[in-house]
């Protein structure tokens, strides 16, 4: 970010200005966060509270963190529709639970939201309804889940994977550019991925990775290589770091020096533009203890001060790469 866009982010945040952390040393203070990965929607369906949730990123933790911004992913199971989710999360919005109606352009307090579709079928059976979607606060759309689905391969399929996008899968990526959305390839193929990527190049549009970690790092199939991570970058997208400690380290636990490891790999390979965070708290995610919630991101920027970055280098990964890409039209 440039100086004049750093106090304008400033100037943005109104009463969402970082709070200190409970038990953290006086000098320790948040800075603003635009997490990629919340999954608040899922204590929803599972008939919790996201007052509560499950205390990685209740509307309390996440203020306590300094996040200004989340995403929420609307998460397809097999036989339930996406709908109800969707009016239940958007009722709890409106509620006033702390968090904001979805979208860049939405006033009031508390944190900032925008939504995700995952796993693709929604748009399968209806591909027209990309543009509703879009409208209703949705930036990132996601085409498969842990199968391979209607639209694309799955990075959960053993190999070899030999196709990615299907036909349908193509014609649902174009619609969701139309819509101004971003195609999230998170837990695909890399056969999807490529083909993702191949259209987003022709057609000058952003690919993005809500969840994923560098490959070279750690070898788990829902990571990026280190050439995906670079198309990704060079579409002007980004790679939300995911706390998933299976997804940080192979064979041990993992630690918040995994993260930041992960985190400078994919600014060494793809550019500090292409980094950003997606912890995938409240979907089950075990995270690193020290990352434990989401009131522990001061941790996570002094430990990227720590390892040699500045100060404008860790608020682009906490914020503002995020930021860019959610809200391309407005200077925050």
């Amino acid at each position: 970010m440039t100086g004049r866009a750093l106090l304008a982010l400033g100037a943005a945040l109104g009463p969402l200005a970082p709070l200190p952390v409970a038990g953290a040393p006086v000098s320790e203070r948040a800075l603003p966060v635009v997490d990629l990965s919340v999954h608040l929607p899922e204590r929803l369906v599972r008939g919790q509270s996201w007052v509560a949730a499950t205390g990685q990123a209740d509307a309390r933790r996440l203020r306590q963190g300094g996040v200004f911004g989340a995403v929420l992913p609307l998460v397809e199971h097999p036989g339930t529709a996406i709908e109800p989710a969707y009016h239940t999360t958007y009722r709890a919005l409106a509620a006033g639970a702390g968090l904001r109606i979805p979208g860049c352009r939405r006033p009031g307090p508390g944190v900032r939201t925008w939504l995700a579709l995952e796993g693709g079928e929604t748009l399968a059976r209806a591909p027209t309804s990309a543009g509703l979607w879009a409208t209703r606060g949705v930036r990132f759309f996601g085409l498969v889940g842990d199968r391979d689905g209607s639209l694309a391969t799955s990075a959960a399929t053993p190999a070899p994977v030999l196709t990615g996008l299907t036909p349908l899968g193509r014609e649902v990526v174009g619609r969701v550019h139309a819509a101004g959305g971003m195609v999230d390839v998170s837990g695909a193929s890399e056969m999807t991925v490529r083909d993702v990527i191949e259209i987003a190049r022709a057609s000058g549009k952003v690919v993005v990775a809500s969840h994923a970690n560098a490959r070279a790092l750690a070898d788990h199939p829902q990571n990026l290589t280190d050439s995906q991570l670079v198309d990704v970058g060079r579409s002007g997208g980004v790679v939300g770091v995911t706390f998933q400690r299976r997804q940080l380290a192979r064979g041990r636990d993992a630690d918040l020096a995994d993260v930041v490891a992960h985190i400078r790999h994919v600014a060494k390979v793809a550019g500090i533009d292409a980094v950003a965070i997606g912890s995938g708290f409240e979907s089950g995610v075990r995270p690193p203890h020290e990352l434990l919630n989401a009131t522990r991101f001061p941790r996570l920027a002094r430990a990227l001060f720590e390892a040699g970055m500045t100060r404008d280098e860790v608020r682009k990964v906490l914020a503002g790469n995020a930021l860019r890409v959610l809200c391309p039209s407005r200077a925050l």
